[in-house]
């Protein structure tokens, strides 16, 4: 193997997630939770709960970021009592999934059902992380 051609290998190795599964590395996103990791009896994000457990002050919004830590970007804003998807836990962190309030309902996300296997939430809603501790637990 050439060095071109190894480290065309390499990078179609890294990219690559447990299992096989091809991951998103668009870097505006950020890295997307992990569903279907309560095996193929539960739904693909096991919960829903709703941005509640802080206190919002005039146009204070829940931040949304790209990944389990505070100093990931922001990605999105979400205001008090959005409901939304509980998928991968990380630690303090949530890995959520939720629509987008235009043209989407919670519904609309895909997560409902079991899968056979685990894998990076691949849309079509959003999704990000938020601290654990001002999420509260709607149903699941």
């Amino acid at each position: 193997m050439n060095g071109s051609a190894l480290i065309a290998f390499a990078a179609s190795v890294s990219a690559m997630l447990p299992g096989g599964v091809q991951a998103d590395r668009n870097a505006d996103e950020g890295r997307a939770p992990f569903i279907g990791l309560e095996g193929p009896a539960t739904d693909a994000c096991p919960g829903i709960g709703r941005i509640a457990l802080f206190e919002a002050k005039k146009g204070d919004f829940m931040r949304v970021y790209t990944d389990a830590n505070e100093v990931a970007p922001v990605k999105d804003k979400l205001p008090l009592s959005t409901l939304v998807w509980l998928c991968e836990a990380d630690e303090g962190w949530q890995g959520i999934v939720y629509p987008m309030p235009d043209n989407q309902d919670l519904g609309d996300c895909r997560v409902s059902a079991a899968l056979p296997t685990p894998e990076p939430y691949n849309g079509p809603c959003q999704y990000g992380w938020v601290e654990a501790k001002y999420i509260e637990l709607v149903a699941g």
